[in-house]
């Protein structure tokens, strides 16, 4: 893809223009970095490139083989359609922050606050939310330690969950953020094992803390991080701020990553939230802004995306999309006004890529057909408030969407929820 020089001035979301895809909004600046509501961005169609692949092709260390396409992830390519009405699954969560499927067609929500894992399950004809019961306090998963953001954050479930068992968290504790594995047994809902650490030392602050997991299509586990309040070290490759780490289920650096022995796969973000795959092996990002541009970012492997040194697009003296090359850094594909955006989990489907938006308060789809992104759309503008995460829905066919009100103290009757948004 082609690479931009942005300037280090704050930039007017005005000046804000879509030259290569994909733009998400950010949120406003200041010590909340999910401050949120926004009008719908510019945009663009250009073909993307072809997927990069690490060097090095992984093998999972739990089957010993290649490992299957998780099952998230086969889940997102099978959908496509026009999205349809939202209706309820489950209400009354409490500060909610991911949802991680099973292959049993149950799912886990993770509460920020109350360090509690839900798990929603339909098998007794009607969606239902009970706590999985943990090893700590009052059931609840043990050393998380809320402030501002931070807290029990992602969720991902092993690809080789019939075999191993593991759920992944990523959480805040009182030294640092890390991320953790849990055993889940039992029938529904089921308990989680003591926690295991797989990567520690993450520097913590109130804000951007990143937190979201994924397994990719290479059974390699991704974990995204925010700069905790110390940009500079986003450029600082020896930091685990500010970057996509790459990881084994262990939690070793994976093999083919762009430095042998080093966990980052891709440095210079904010606070990236959402990560997914398409069909080709194509990495999508979403990434908060700080008060100008949110991004929607191609991800490849030892790629800087230029924060601190830059936000968003740069913008010509007449406004329009100046054309500066600098192989140094990678540009956006799309970026988004922050009041439009916030932006925090994604889902790749295989006919658009999902962005949920806290602050712009809707749920944007990016057609993408065949490698070629598409005019932006808001979905649900307004109507549920907040919106953290999107997953492929267990019961096929549809989207959950889960709602993020109640982490600003209020919220419709009801808050927060998991919806569901039929496509047919």
């Amino acid at each position: 893809m082609r690479h931009r020089r942005r300037p280090l001035a704050r930039l007017h979301p005005a000046a804000a223009v879509v030259a290569l895809g994909l733009v998400v909004a950010g949120c406003a600046g200041g010590a909340d970095d999910e401050a949120g509501p926004g009008s719908q961005g510019p945009t663009a169609t250009e073909a993307l490139p072809a997927p990069s692949s690490p060097s090095d092709a992984p093998t999972s260390s739990v089957t010993g083989g290649a490992p299957a396409l998780p099952a998230a992830l086969a889940a997102g390519h099978a959908l496509s359609g026009t999205p349809g009405a939202a209706t309820d699954v489950v209400t009354g969560l409490d500060v909610p922050w991911a949802v991680a499927v099973l292959p049993d067609g149950t799912a886990l929500v993770s509460e920020r606050d109350t360090a509690r894992v839900l798990r929603v399950d339909g098998s007794g004809g009607g969606w239902a939310a009970a706590q999985v019961v943990a090893t700590g306090p009052d059931g609840a998963v043990p050393g998380v330690e809320p402030r501002g953001e931070g807290g029990l954050l992602g969720l991902a479930v092993s690809p080789g969950f019939a075999e191993d068992g593991y759920v992944y968290a990523y959480l805040t504790t009182a030294d640092d953020d890390r991320v953790v594995r849990m055993r889940l047994t039992g029938a529904s809902p089921g308990s989680l094992s003591e926690p295991e650490p797989v990567l520690t030392g993450i520097r913590s602050a109130t804000v951007h803390h990143g937190g979201r997991l994924a397994f990719g299509p290479d059974g390699m586990l991704y974990v995204t991080t925010g700069d905790a309040s110390a940009p500079s070290t986003a450029q600082d490759t020896a930091a685990l701020t500010g970057k996509v780490l790459r990881l084994t289920p262990d939690g070793q650096p994976a093999p083919g990553n762009p430095v042998e022995g080093s966990p980052v796969w891709t440095h210079g973000h904010r606070n990236p939230q959402g990560v997914g795959w398409d069909a080709d092996g194509r990495m999508f990002a979403a990434e908060f802004g700080q008060d100008a541009q949110d991004e929607l970012n191609l991800l490849e492997p030892g790629r800087d995306y230029g924060w601190p040194l830059v936000e968003g697009f740069v913008p010509g003296p007449d406004g329009s999309q100046a054309d500066v090359d600098d192989p140094a850094l990678t540009a956006p594909l799309l970026a988004w006004a922050t009041a439009e955006a916030s932006p925090s989990g994604l889902l790749v489907t295989a006919d658009a890529v999902y962005v949920a938006a806290l602050r712009g308060q809707r749920l944007w789809r990016v057609p993408l057909a065949g490698g070629v992104l598409g005019q932006p759309e808001a979905l649900l503008a307004g109507e549920h408030g907040r919106i953290r995460d999107v997953v492929a829905a267990p019961d096929g066919g549809a989207l959950w969407v889960l709602t993020n009100n109640t982490s600003r103290g209020a919220g419709n009757p009801g808050d927060d929820r998991v919806l569901r948004v039929p496509l047919a």
